[in-house]
């Protein structure tokens, strides 16, 4: 099997260009055309077709950047929502607080360490983390006395999106390591 020439990865007999980077695959000779006489020469026809890109849902690259801006709408939902306006709205030091945390956090256990090192391990606890803030939001739905639209959004879908995200970029960086 031929390896890129420019990011290494593992390519098929038959590809003409790599599967994670879009770059040509250049291949080696057969040696039934070296044992070709030097006197006659094939005519030599080249036809670069575009690679085809590739879909945001199979590269890390796209993946952990959906994420982040995936989160940035889901914070921005928040503010919406009837326990943020009870917990101080957009001016709670505390919240802001939260979310910086909350973001710093990621950025090292998603970019830092998962993507720039190939580490899909440590994407775990932030799934876990994840699954738990979903299924406790979903156990606490009925507490609030006057729930909007935005509440039920948080609540029932926001975390969703994120899990997704997070469980596609651990499963494609586990297959490109396995390669």
């Amino acid at each position: 099997m031929p390896f890129c020439s420019a990011c290494g990865t593992k390519c098929a007999d038959d590809a003409k260009f790599c599967s994670a980077c879009g770059k040509a695959i250049v291949t080696a000779p057969d040696a039934g055309q070296q044992d070709k006489p030097a006197g006659v020469a094939a005519p030599v026809i080249q036809v670069m077709t575009p690679a085809a890109p590739l879909k945001a849902f199979d590269n890390p690259a796209e993946l952990w950047k959906m994420f982040f801006y995936v989160a940035l709408f889901d914070c921005g939902i928040y503010f919406l929502t009837t326990s943020a306006a009870e917990a101080g709205g957009l001016s709670s030091s505390p919240t802001l607080l939260i979310f910086a945390a909350y973001f710093a956090v990621a950025y090292f256990l998603v970019k830092v360490q998962a993507f720039d090192k190939g580490r899909a391990v440590w994407l775990l606890p932030l799934i876990a983390w994840h699954v738990w803030g979903y299924l406790q939001g979903i156990s606490s739905s009925g507490d609030l006395e006057y729930s909007t639209t935005f509440d039920n959004y948080d609540t029932f879908i926001s975390g969703i999106p994120e899990m997704v995200i997070l469980i596609k970029l651990f499963l494609v960086l586990r297959q490109s390591a396995a390669k």
